[in-house]
């Protein structure tokens, strides 16, 4: 998660990986439900910043937090406990 630097780790052993054109994408199993949140709450964080450069690369201050606040309202259900409670019980 490069925007939160290189000290971001979150304990866990690739689950499932799919070849795709441009590369792979793989699917991660954390060891536990605190490590999948922490992690989860750190892509959270990845969008947030990914969004806010879409929509304006040089945006001042105050349009950033408008930016997030409106990611947030749009999909910050997509990462709630009861989500991640949901991925610890399926199979």
């Amino acid at each position: 998660m490069p925007t939160l630097g290189e000290n971001a780790c979150y304990q866990g052993y690739v689950a499932w990986c799919l070849r795709r054109k441009h590369g792979y994408l793989v699917g991660i199993a954390f060891v536990d439900e605190q490590t999948l949140f922490g992690a989860r709450m750190g892509a959270q964080v990845c969008q947030i910043e990914r969004y806010c450069r879409l929509h304006e690369p040089q945006a001042e201050r105050q349009r950033t937090e408008a930016l997030a606040l409106q990611w947030i309202t749009q999909h910050a259900e997509d990462f709630s406990q009861e989500q991640v409670h949901r991925a610890f019980i399926q199979p």
